[in-house]
């Protein structure tokens, strides 16, 4: 299982180095402007029910219930769910699109009320241009769902390569020529790429594709059963995103543009790690609970957890104490000002602080959906959001852009600690005692690894020596126990 976390993290790690370069090209051909706000929030929109779809709701309750459905019909009679809710899906995002392009000026007038008239417009002429985005990574999005459950884990892991290759060559090549808008036809080409690289693996599994909905299955009827609070919980987290958007909007110019370019940064580890472990955890789960192994989904979740520990919590350490440093080599050239560095850097710090519980909540939230738990998870995701828009509210009075990134990490905090309790109290009791133990080694060892490298003036330097003394203060104990350090 963790062989296979590792090579989607080396897969994943690859893209998220390329999410940095395409971000970097971003702030060295547009710097920190309106420009790049229009284009940001009209990517949030044109993406907003991806989350819905795809890897999201639909992806995660479907892989139980085909897993039940195989056990008791056989792999050849369960592929009629696959076409089902494949189908529907195209018919779904077909109709949002359309949606989207009609209706453009209303939603960005509604969301990004604080932008000037003249950001609004572009907002709205790049939405036109990317909403068909949502077709193409929907229907991946679902495929590469299906494929990780049949433990193809490396093709759905790679699209992203594709997608970033898109927008750096269309940057690269256009971005002079066309601005902004090059970079949302590079949206478009990029999730084609997406739906076409994961397209014959998936041709392969299924091999007769039908074009065809059995409404009368009653496990499709469950898949959206299950989906219904999963829908409500991952929409608001979707509306949370927008009321970020409507906030963020009433800052100063750039702002958007600071705190978006900050999450991708901190999207790295939480993209390599946390989502490659529970992506690779949950179809495991999913077979463990359906053969009624509670040991090992406990066993599984435990070293999840201290496996994210191992990587997110050095992370942290990293991205909170050479925030600026880390900004400054990756974004720091062509029209990104010193400013934008330091409202950019400043942002990532407090997003940082959230790290390794926006990682958990991937993991913790899977081990409900296994239990075809889909309410508690929805419920304590409602409760993080209204706790976060009411920071946000009372923060960026304040704090502005520090706020807003800093509303995130608590909220995320509540979230993980009630997803952690109630699953120990309902389903399966984790050993805790064994997890403290082992978060307090790592932090050691990370304040140790900071304290080496913390004085030296080169980034790569001061990157390359935390890394060596990490790594070297766990080294006997990865050599000895192996996986069962975890």
């Amino acid at each position: 299982m963790f062989k296979s976390s590792i090579l989607i993290m080396i897969i994943t790690l690859a893209s998220r180095v390329l999410g940095l370069v395409r971000t970097s090209l971003i702030a060295y051909y547009f710097g920190a402007t309106k420009y790049t706000d229009a284009y940001f929030s009209a990517f949030k929109i044109s993406n907003f029910f991806r989350q819905l779809l795809g890897e999201g709701a639909l992806g995660t309750v479907f892989i139980p219930i085909y897993n039940d459905k195989e056990k008791k019909e056989g792999a050849e009679r369960s592929k009629s769910l696959i076409y089902s809710v494949l189908n529907l899906l195209f018919i779904f995002t077909t109709v949002i699109t359309i949606l989207m392009i009609i209706f453009s000026d209303n939603i960005i007038n509604f969301i990004v009320t604080g932008y000037p008239e003249e950001t609004k417009v572009i907002a709205s002429r790049l939405l036109k241009i990317m909403a068909v985005y949502f077709v193409f990574i929907g229907l991946a999005g679902m495929i590469s769902a299906i494929l990780n459950n049949f433990k193809k884990f490396l093709i759905p892991a790679s699209t992203s390569l594709f997608f970033n290759l898109a927008i750096i060559i269309s940057i690269i090549i256009y971005g002079k020529q066309y601005g902004v808008e090059a970079m949302a036809i590079g949206v478009v080409v990029g999730g084609i790429f997406q739906f076409l690289v994961v397209l014959p693996s998936f041709i392969k599994i299924v091999k007769n594709y039908e074009f065809k909905i059995d409404f009368q299955d009653e496990d499709l009827k469950k898949v959206f059963i299950l989906m219904i609070p999963m829908l409500l919980g991952i929409f608001a987290r979707q509306i949370n995103s927008i009321v970020d958007q409507f906030f963020a909007s009433h800052l100063a110019s750039g702002g958007v543009s600071a705190l978006e370019n900050a999450t991708r940064i901190y999207n790295l580890p939480l993209g390599v790690f946390g989502i490659s472990i529970a992506t690779v955890i949950y179809p495991t789960l999913s077979k463990a609970i359906s053969n009624n192994k509670i040991e090992v989904v406990g066993r599984s979740l435990r070293q999840g957890l201290n496996f994210l520990q191992f990587l997110i919590i050095p992370s942290m350490g990293v991205l909170i104490f050479y925030a600026r440093d880390i900004i400054k080599l990756i974004l720091g050239h062509g029209k990104f000002t010193q400013n934008s560095i330091t409202i950019t850097s400043e942002s990532l710090i407090y997003y940082s602080i959230g790290l390794f519980f926006y990682t958990a909540i991937h993991l913790m939230s899977r081990a409900f959906y296994g239990m075809k738990d889909t309410k508690r998870p929805v419920i304590f995701s409602v409760i993080s959001i209204v706790i976060n828009i009411i920071l946000n509210a009372v923060l960026i009075k304040q704090f502005e852009h520090r706020g807003l990134a800093l509303a995130t990490a608590i909220a995320s905090m509540v979230n993980f600690i009630l997803l952690y309790i109630t699953f120990n109290k309902i389903y399966i009791k984790l050993d805790l005692t064994h997890i403290l133990k082992f978060k307090f080694k790592v932090v050691i060892s990370t304040a140790i690894a900071l304290g080496g490298s913390f004085y030296l003036e080169d980034i790569f330097i001061k990157l390359i020596v935390f890394s060596i003394i990490y790594l070297a203060l766990w080294a006997w104990s990865l050599k000895k126990n192996k996986l069962e350090v975890f």
